[in-house]
């Protein structure tokens, strides 16, 4: 596993950057982040944020605001927060900017709803036949989650590169 020297947080961890962030993002999965840290920490450099603060913004929006709660899936929230840090309109509140954004997030969903039928954390877990209960305690490469977590990273990447200036 190869990688550069990064910004190194409080704790004075040296933080890995990825040429493959959907890879780096089943490596964090791997190491204990929840969904939704492992698609925001993937972006983290890209999008110039701390991945410490990455990791903290996110947090809250993992297993217990998805498959706890059989709400939204956190990679689904993790990629809204990574398109909003991207084409948000931030303090100006500009217009456009943040009519992109809308429309970004709903090309996101668009993308994954195709490839996992839903955006609700429960309904993916029951249609691909891994129940709630499992997911607790599975942890490597494998496992269900590191795969929708790729998934969405790879969603995201990919709408970036069309969207990047020829």
């Amino acid at each position: 596993m190869a990688y550069e020297k990064h910004s190194e947080a409080e704790q004075g961890r040296v933080w890995p950057v990825y040429a493959d962030k959907a890879e780096y993002s089943v490596e964090l999965w791997i190491q204990g982040y929840s969904c939704s840290e492992c698609v925001v920490m993937a972006f983290a450099d890209e999008l110039g944020l701390d991945p410490d603060m990455a990791a903290r913004i996110s947090s809250g929006f993992g297993f217990s605001a998805g498959l706890g709660r059989e709400k939204t899936c956190g990679v689904v929230t993790g990629a809204i927060m990574v398109i909003g840090l991207k084409y948000g309109a931030g303090l100006k509140g500009e217009q456009y900017a943040r009519d992109t954004c809308i429309l970004v997030v709903q090309e996101f969903f668009t993308r994954f709803i195709a490839r996992r039928t839903s955006v609700l954390c429960k309904k993916i877990h029951m249609t691909y036949g891994q129940g709630s209960e499992k997911v607790r305690h599975l942890r490597g490469e494998k496992a269900f989650c590191a795969k929708v977590t790729k998934d969405a990273v790879e969603i995201l990447e990919e709408m970036f590169r069309e969207d990047a200036p020829a």
